[in-house]
Parts: C-alpha cells; sequence; structure tokens
C-alpha cells in the first residue's frame, strides 16, 4: 500500500520543491516547445483539411445550374445547394476535430521525445538536491541520457498502441466490454507514463532497459502512481502538456530517493 502512496505524495510534492529549489524556469521550456508544435501542427491540418474540403466539393458536391430555374426544378436546385452548404459544414467540423484529436494523441509522445533532454537534467538535479551528490556533467553521459529518454518514449508509444489495437479489434465485436477495455487501456497508459519517467532515474544508475523494467515491476505501485498522477494532468489541455511531464520525472525521484540526512547540533 505503500507503494502508490509513495508514487502519488512524490508527484504532488514535485511542484512546491521546484520552486524551492530554483527548477521553476524548466517550466517555459515546454510553454514554448508546446507553442511551436501546436502552431505547426494546426498549420498543417489545416492545409490538409482545406484540401480534403476541396476533394469533398468536386466528387461529392450536387450539380446546381448557375441559371435559376422556375417551379419543381428550381426547388431541386435550392435543395441540392442546402445539402451541398450542409455537406461543407459537417465536413469541416468532422476535419477540424480530426486535427484536434491528432494534436492531442500525437502530441504527449512528441512532447515525451523532445522533451527527453530537459526532463533527464531535472531528474538529475533533483537528485542532486535530495542527495547533496553532485553527477560532474559529461556531454556524452547526457546524450546517451537524452537518447534513452526519446527512444523509450518511442517505443512505449508503439507498444501502447499495438495493446491498443489489440483490446479494441476484439471490443467492436463485443460492445458489452467497452467500459473494461477503456479502463484497462487507461492503466495502460498510466503504466507507460510512470515507466518513462523512472527510466531516467534508472538510466542514470547504468541500468539497462531490461534492468529499468524489473526495477519498475518491483515497485509498480509506486510507478503507477506517478503514472496516473500524470495521465490524469495530461487531460487538463495545454497546461497538461506543459507541467505533467517535469512533474513525473521530478516525482519520480521524490519517490525513490530519501534525502540527505541532516545534522544534529553539536554533531562534526
Amino acid at each position: 500500500m505503500n507503494g502508490p502512496i509513495h508514487g502519488l505524495a512524490g508527484f504532488m510534492r514535485a511542484p512546491g520543491f521546484m520552486l524551492r529549489n530554483g527548477m521553476g524556469w524548466m517550466f517555459l521550456v515546454p510553454v514554448l516547445l508546446w507553442v511551436l508544435f501546436a502552431y505547426a501542427l494546426f498549420a498543417v491540418g489545416n492545409s490538409m483539411a482545406a484540401a480534403f474540403q476541396a476533394w469533398g466539393a468536386h466528387h461529392l458536391g450536387l450539380a446546381v445550374p448557375a441559371a435559376e430555374r422556375p417551379g419543381l426544378p428550381g426547388f431541386w436546385d435550392d435543395v441540392k445547394a442546402l445539402a451541398n452548404g450542409a455537406r461543407d459544414v459537417v465536413l469541416w467540423i468532422v476535419l477540424k476535430l480530426a486535427v484536434l484529436w491528432t494534436v492531442v494523441l500525437a502530441g504527449k509522445y512528441v512532447v515525451l521525445v523532445l522533451l527527453s533532454p530537459l526532463l533527464s537534467y531535472a531528474s538529475e538535479r533533483a537528485e542532486e538536491v535530495l542527495t547533496g551528490v553532485g553527477t560532474p556533467f559529461s556531454m556524452v553521459r547526457w546524450a546517451k541520457e537524452v537518447l534513452r529518454g526519446a527512444g523509450m518514449a518511442l517505443r512505449n508509444g508503439t507498444v501502447e498502441l499495438g495493446i491498443n489495437i489489440l483490446v479494441w479489434v476484439p471490443t467492436l465485436f463485443i460492445p458489452v466490454l467497452a467500459p473494461l477495455s477503456a479502463l484497462f487501456l487507461w492503466l495502460v497508459s498510466c503504466w507507460f507514463y510512470g515507466f518513462s519517467m523512472f527510466d531516467y532515474l534508472h538510466e542514470r544508475h547504468g541500468w539497462g532497459v531490461r534492468a529499468s523494467l524489473r526495477a519498475a515491476r518491483q515497485r509498480q505501485g509506486t510507478v503507477l502512481a506517478n503514472g496516473m498522477a500524470f495521465n490524469l494532468l495530461m487531460k487538463v489541455p495545454v497546461l497538461g502538456m506543459i507541467t505533467a511531464p517535469l512533474l513525473g520525472a521530478v516525482g519520480a525521484v521524490l519517490a525513490s530517493t530519501p534525502p540527505r540526512p541532516t545534522r544534529l547540533p553539536g554533531e562534526a
């Protein structure tokens, strides 16, 4: 029972810990990243939406004569014009929702990949504050940590997508399982989030991916609780993507690393 409590407590303590120890500036990095990412994705998405709308108007549109006709033919011309307008509205709504869905779905793992350098540093800095033991900077080691974090995010995203497909395909044939499938997949997502955050700590201790996975399973309650808090915060538009990754990485350290002992008065 202590595992989930430690995982959640570490995540909840992370904001205050970061502000008290001069790490608040780190939140500016994901803000800038999110602005650039959202702008680029919406620009590309809007271009694709305009292209699909043009395709729909050409292939799905009903021909309406340019000249107004009297009587019943004119009435049907008006009906077809109304249908064309309704098609444009529905197509516009669907395409905009598709763009938004893509931003939300792709954004979480794109952010984790691009933020790997910052998350690695935040995890290392938090451990240094807690233990009082600094790690000499090494470009080679730091680059390895960044590549490991980015690769782990890509790996987890691919595995999670595969699990989603394996679960939802049978669920389509047995719809009554949908609530259980949704809950299970949400927990899977939480696990991968938490595992990604703890892996920064494990990698810095020299553990390979398999050793990191074994360590995560041994403290699965702590990892899952961190991932659940992470996942819930990520559901908050924009704010979640800005704050959740840093709080997750620092929270993993707080949940795993005992603080350095303080000297009692009179001790040498």
